[in-house]
């Protein structure tokens, strides 16, 4: 509690500088969610469904409250930050120790960032936004530390560039600032971007470049015994969103690339795809939509490393976290393609990668109601255990948002998979049936 009346007077403080400082600008927006969830066969990790008999329901409830304040200094130079106060943080003194999101993520900076108008371009410097590239596919939501310059040269066009230096882990040994810490430059994890943009009244588009560097002696990934001295994944992905009329088409392609060197003589290659297209409508109140997706699967005899939706944790795995075309297969409560909350079954679905159709269709009664409905099919690209079989089975969902006010909303959403026999028992393989799940949840949604 303390710590929350310490940063809402810092804030309070920083309010009243502002407004008596005719060069400053002061601004502040946030959101405060609160969220409800029933599963009906979970462990505390997300969705189970295994062909055990019995699983156990789990039902919580989290609540997020985040401030945004910017401080315009001048026509070249402002200050931003996100402060969370809550970060879907679990009710009730024993929060789920499965979950990535415990109780612990009460009160922190969740970004900060300085903005200048160099005569150059504009740069951005600090903990800076980090999320969707292009569509929300394959990006999680998060922040990381960057240098990021947006170059003037082709400002005044339909064309723009951004590089960016992002550091993602500062390699060292000991307590840290401390005489017994050792710092090892050449072990640091570091990324390297160049993107390229193309926006115009009907289409945006863009190429991303990625160089990874991780040299901090990660986890293996394939049967390999022994800590890499070299790892770097590169990725190149393009997207396109595209209006004409009353019809929308969105697609992203991704291709990861690469080589990490777990020794001397042994060595993988990163080689995986995953893409995603969307076609459909605005048809006055009416908005329908056809949607594939795909992410490469870890071939069981290959050496490479093929599962795209795999990164180097559990938090860096699957889809991205606002990617929601289903309530289970892609939801964040569930654990399984999306690990936006719990991470249980996507280091299996993950590793696995996926192929789904999505029909969907959203119809806005009012100006506060609005229906939402879907119906999906899926099946794994690569099995993980001879014999095993593909279909991850079919799942339906219906939902429904009201506005009570115009920055208050409640949604509710049903989800239902009807599983198919990829969830089998993993030990046996045996006949019994995998137990069909699905989920309630319910949220409250306000803004400023």
């Amino acid at each position: 509690m303390k710590k929350v009346l310490s940063t809402v007077a810092a804030l309070g403080l920083i309010a009243g500088l502002a407004s008596t400082a005719s060069a400053v600008e002061f601004k502040m927006s946030g959101k405060y969610l609160v969220e409800g969830a029933y599963l009906s066969d979970a462990r505390g990790a997300g969705v189970v469904t295994t062909a055990v008999s019995d699983n156990p329901s789990d039902a919580y409830w989290l609540h997020t409250f985040e401030i945004k304040p910017t401080m315009k200094v001048n026509d070249k130079i402002s200050m931003s930050s996100v402060i969370r106060l809550a970060d879907d943080t679990m009710w009730g003194s024993s929060a789920d120790t499965a979950s990535t999101a415990a109780n612990n993520n009460d009160v922190y900076v969740h970004q900060l960032y300085m903005d200048y108008a160099s005569p150059i371009g504009n740069m951005r410097f600090g903990r800076t936004p980090a999320g969707t590239y292009g569509t929300n596919f394959m990006d999680s939501d998060k922040r990381a530390d960057r240098v990021m310059l947006y170059p003037s040269f082709l400002a005044d066009g339909p064309w723009s560039t951004l590089f960016y230096i992002e550091k993602s882990k500062d390699q060292q040994t000991g307590a840290i600032l401390t005489p017994s810490a050792t710092y090892q430059s050449d072990k640091d994890t570091d990324k390297y971007v160049a993107r390229v943009y193309y926006k115009s009244d009907s289409l945006d588009s863009g190429l991303h470049y990625g160089y990874g560097r991780n040299m901090s002696e990660t986890t293996q990934f394939l049967s390999v015994s022994t800590a890499s001295i070299k790892d770097v994944k590169q990725e190149l992905t393009a997207y396109g969103k595209y209006k004409m009329d009353n019809y929308f088409v969105n697609a992203e392609l991704t291709h990861y690339f690469g080589k990490v060197d777990w020794n001397a003589t042994t060595s993988n290659d990163y080689d995986s795809w995953a893409g995603m297209l969307q076609v459909g409508a605005k048809i006055d109140a009416l908005t329908p939509s056809l949607m594939y997706f795909y992410a490469q699967g870890q071939d069981m005899n290959s050496n490479d490393i093929e599962a795209a939706l795999v990164g180097s944790t559990a938090a860096t795995s699957g889809t991205g976290d606002m990617f929601e075309p289903l309530y289970i297969l892609t939801g964040r409560s569930t654990g399984m393609l999306n690990t936006d909350i719990f991470s249980g079954n996507t280091g299996t679905l993950a590793t696995a990668g996926v192929h789904a159709i999505v029909a969907s269709a959203d119809y806005a009664v009012s100006n506060q109601l609005t229906l939402h409905g879907a119906i999906g099919w899926a099946k794994a690209d690569e099995v993980q255990i001879a014999g095993q079989d593909d279909k991850y089975g079919w799942e339906y969902n219906v939902g429904a948002a009201y506005k009570l006010l115009d920055n208050l909303t409640y949604e509710a959403h049903f989800g239902y998979l009807d599983t198919g026999d990829f969830f089998k028992s993993t030990t046996t393989l045996n006949d019994s049936n995998p137990e069909n799940v699905y989920i309630l949840t319910h949220s409250l949604t306000m803004t400023f």
